[in-house]
């Protein structure tokens, strides 16, 4: 029994990736992405604000909610990030920010480590 005790469980760890060739530092390396998984709960909420909504678009919105909320690095929330792409929230951040190519690899990391 003790094994489902919370104290005894094993953490899963966020995982580190490049998302994007595109993406680059002031040295031109690669920025590596950090994205972690979900909790149930976390997962809820989200599915709670996706209900609230009329049925079109409820799906996509859905799925761009949980690769936000997933993304750990870079900070999608962060405001000054957000003006370079002239968008305001994450969500708009994330589908700017991507080609069609590298957000399908962001929604499979995220599929893989949840």
């Amino acid at each position: 029994m003790q094994a489902y005790y919370k104290q005894n469980r094993k953490e899963i760890k966020n995982k580190k990736i490049v998302i994007s060739e595109r993406l680059v530092d002031k040295q031109g390396n690669v920025v590596v992405w950090e994205i972690r998984p979900l909790s149930q709960k976390e997962n809820e909420n989200i599915l709670k604000k996706c209900r609230a909504m009329k049925e079109e678009g409820k799906q996509n919105l859905y799925e761009v909610m949980v690769l936000v909320e997933s993304v750990v690095f870079p900070d999608l929330s962060n405001v000054e990030l957000q003006n370079k792409y002239h968008v305001i929230g994450k969500e708009a951040l994330l589908l700017e920010m991507l080609t069609a190519g590298e957000y399908e690899k962001l929604k499979n990391v995220v599929e893989e480590v949840q």
